[in-house]
């Protein structure tokens, strides 16, 4: 049992909450680490490139690039060409005005034709040379540049580095603005161009810290627009020959720099096809598009990139805990697709760039962490609650009523697990329905209930019981009051279910009686509550009552009166003893004849059939003619043509009738009336029908009224009868759904039959 709860804890509970917390705080670390490392640069790569892609665009026509191609090579010559072929271009330029010149051509070693070049670059005076700035230097210098030649850079407008940031996939994203080496700073050569725009980057303060260390400061990622080849670009000998008219050139912002691909100066780039690389050039001509047009994508600094980074796995993480398991797929993948879908955005429209590697690897990863959690503790519970089930006995050998089944051991653990599993759910599902076709047939309405005495369970003789209270929301309650029993807990709550029988509005007798229902653990968890019809058993125990009271009382005493007879001393042949000996016998015979009826008609089943009570009243009249005649009775009965049609057993109510006629003839007067009427009525909304027999006798006292009904009750004082007649009556009219009242009036008696009216819409 303990190891059964541990398993179980890990389930829910605190453990739960445990692991919950656990793969929160890994998970977190997780995006962390990629969040504020490089590790997940190259994921974020793949989607920064896309988005550089998606920003295709035209190129700034206020950019040229003068192309040192393949076909200038041809032209002028094997590379590198002469100082003097390079003054003679930036003559041409300065007669065509460019705003400014960017000439990315590194002239670090002295020549001859210096003195041409320095003296075109002097009258030019707006020529922007490139510099090269490397670590670490020669002789262990920690850096060193690579400048002009001094006559050179002296003639310059400027000198600016032309060193690139290469990523570790290879691929140049961003370019720095400034080189830095303690109190040393270089710009970028295409700076000075965008100053001439207005576009001025703030240049970054010298870092005490850094020493002589060289830093690539301020570095600005470049907004490609395109593939290689999107700017104006003119050939090197087209404008060195003077084929290209200066107006091209005006107030343009020119850059020199090489294409040929045996050049060497190219690199990979986002916006570039893949395997294709680009020309410098080409990059310092959309790094300076970028600074004309505000600045490249700006990344979010690290607390931010940690904080958007983390926010979608804390909407996981949470949704653990409060989600279905499809619900928190569907979150997950919901929540991958919105972070990419919100970099994007931010991307495209305000130049915001977040990183969303680490925050997709936080959401990839947390999902099935707390799903294999999640399952392991499951399948360890379920393995565990499997071999208890199969340990511990069960309380019915369901196992010898059905065949047996051998779970199959092959495959891996969760096959072995599924195999078990199902093998302890097929018995589960047989003992179930054991139980549930147990309750169903049992022979009395039995319900199972809660605590709270809702019903939960009701078999078929319940539902015949109580029909229509018997709803989905029933209680105990409500059942005990359908049968006219407000107090019903006590029928829960005795332990000794002695609390003697219900008597139904229906007639039936009921005794009740109700078992405690406990768990595994013995925790109380409701009741089943058995409502045994005793109607039959009160029956035969009333008429064994009868029986003896008939054999022991009414009948022995006429039998004695006869021995008394036959024992004295009078004359036999007198007709008077005769007389005396024939009504003792004809007495014990009608208690015989009258208890047998009256037993028939407890508790035999009845025939039902449709018939006309006016017609069965006449034929008792005519059955009880020859005595009411011989005693000058006049019995009227109705004339009327009217069908008065009820649903019963004929013989039964034709002796109903006939007693309660014969009662009026023995009772009533000689040469008097016994008068029967049959009207129509209504009872509870229903029609009924209504016989009443009137005689002229002397009627009844208030003591025989009390008896008159009852099983050897008496009418009169003489006890004329045998006292079970108008028990047989009222019992054939109760189970025919009527009633029968004794009526006291000034002269005679008068008992009403009342019958349920058959009508026709009824039975269809």
């Amino acid at each position: 049992m303990p190891a059964r709860g541990w398993l179980g804890a890990g389930l829910t509970g605190r453990r739960a909450l445990i692991e919950w917390g656990l793969v929160a705080a890994v998970t977190a670390l997780l995006v962390g680490w990629l969040a504020l490392t490089p590790a997940a640069d190259r994921a974020d790569n793949l989607v920064y490139d896309g988005l550089i892609r998606l920003q295709d665009g035209p190129a700034d026509p206020s950019i040229v690039i003068i192309a040192i191609d393949d076909r200038s090579l041809n032209a002028l010559g094997r590379w590198p060409w002469t100082r003097t072929v390079h003054a003679a271009l930036i003559d041409r330029l300065t007669q065509a005005q460019p705003r400014a010149v960017a000439y990315d051509v590194l002239f670090t070693d002295p020549e001859a034709g210096d003195a041409a070049l320095a003296a075109a670059l002097a009258r030019a005076r707006d020529v922007h040379l490139p510099l090269l700035v490397e670590a670490p230097g020669q002789n262990g210098a920690a850096w060193q540049v690579s400048e002009p030649a001094s006559d050179l850079a002296r003639a310059a407008a400027s000198l600016g580095h032309v060193n690139m940031i290469v990523d570790g996939d290879g691929v140049i994203r961003r370019v720095p603005l400034y080189m830095q080496a303690g109190a040393h700073s270089w710009p970028q050569l295409v700076l000075p161009l965008a100053e001439t725009a207005g576009v001025a980057p703030p240049a970054p303060r010298p870092d005490a810290d850094s020493g002589e260390a060289l830093i690539a400061a301020s570095p600005e990622a470049i907004a490609y627009r395109g593939p290689p080849g999107r700017f104006r670009t003119l050939s090197f000998v087209d404008v060195l020959n003077g084929e290209v008219p200066a107006d091209f050139l005006k107030d343009r912002l020119v850059l020199v720099g090489a294409t040929a691909p045996g050049m060497g100066d190219r690199y990979a780039t986002p916006a570039a096809p893949h395997g294709e690389l680009s020309p410098g050039v080409e990059i310092q001509a959309a790094l300076l598009q970028t600074l004309l047009q505000g600045g490249g994508p700006r990344t979010l600094s690290p607390p931010w990139m940690l904080g958007l980074s983390l926010l979608p796995l804390a909407l996981l993480i949470g949704g653990f805990l409060v989600l279905r398991p499809l619900a928190n797929m569907v979150l997950g993948a919901g929540l991958i697709v919105l972070t990419l879908g919100l970099s994007a955005v931010a991307f495209l429209t305000a130049g915001l760039w977040f990183p969303p590697a680490a925050a997709i690897a936080g959401l990839a990863t947390a999902y099935p962490f707390w799903s294999w959690r999640r399952l392991a503790a499951a399948s360890a519970y379920m393995q565990s609650e499997v071999e208890a089930f199969q340990r511990e006995a069960a309380p019915i050998p369901i196992a010898g009523l059905t065949p047996a089944v051998i779970a199959p051991r092959h495959g891996d653990v969760v096959a072995k697990q599924v195999d078990t599993l199902r093998a302890a759910l097929r018995q589960l599902r047989d003992l179930d329905r054991f139980i549930a076709d147990a309750l169903r047939s049992l022979p009395d309405a039995t319900v199972v209930a809660a605590p709270d005495g809702r019903v939960l369970v009701a078999n078929d003789r319940a539902h015949a019981l109580f029909r229509a209270a018997l709803g989905p929301e029933a209680g105990l309650g409500d059942l005990f009051l359908t049968l006219g029993e407000p107090s019903w807990r006590r029928f829960i709550t005795d332990e000794t279910n002695d609390l003697g029988d219900i008597l139904a509005p229906g007639g039936q007798v009921l005794k009740v009686a109700a078992a405690p229902l406990t768990d595994a653990e013995g925790r109380p968890v409701g009741h089943i509550v058995r409502f045994a019809d005793m109607t039959g058993f009160r029956v035969a125990e009333r008429q064994r009552e009868q029986a003896l009271q008939l054999l022991s009382h009414d009948m022995r005493a006429p039998q004695v009166s006869i021995l008394t007879l036959l024992e004295g001393r009078k004359d036999r042949a007198d007709p008077a003893f005769e007389r005396r000996i024939g009504d003792y016998a004809r007495q014990t015979l009608d208690l015989a004849e009258g208890y047998v009826q009256l037993a028939r008609a407890e508790s035999q089943p009845y025939r039902s059939l449709v018939l006309d009570l006016g017609q069965v009243l006449m034929d008792a009249a005519d059955t009880l003619w020859p005595q009411a005649s011989a005693k000058g009775v006049t019995i009227q009965t109705p004339d009327s043509e009217e069908e008065h049609l009820v649903q019963g057993d004929p013989a039964l109510l034709r002796r109903l009738l006939t007693n309660l006629l014969d009662n009026a003839l023995k009772y009533g007067p000689a040469g008097g009336v016994i008068t029967c009427t049959l009207e129509g009525g209504e009872e509870d909304g229903r029609p009924t029908l209504i016989v009443r027999i009137s005689d002229q006798g002397p009627g009844l006292s208030e003591e025989a009224q009390r008896r008159l009904f009852q099983p050897f009750g008496h009418g009169d004082a003489d006890a004329r009868g045998s006292g079970l007649g108008l028990a047989f009556v009222r019992t054939v009219a109760r189970r025919h759904g009527g009633q029968v009242i004794y009526e006291a009036g000034l002269v005679g008696a008068t008992f009403v039959l009342t019958l349920p009216r058959f009508i026709e819409a009824d039975a269809a």
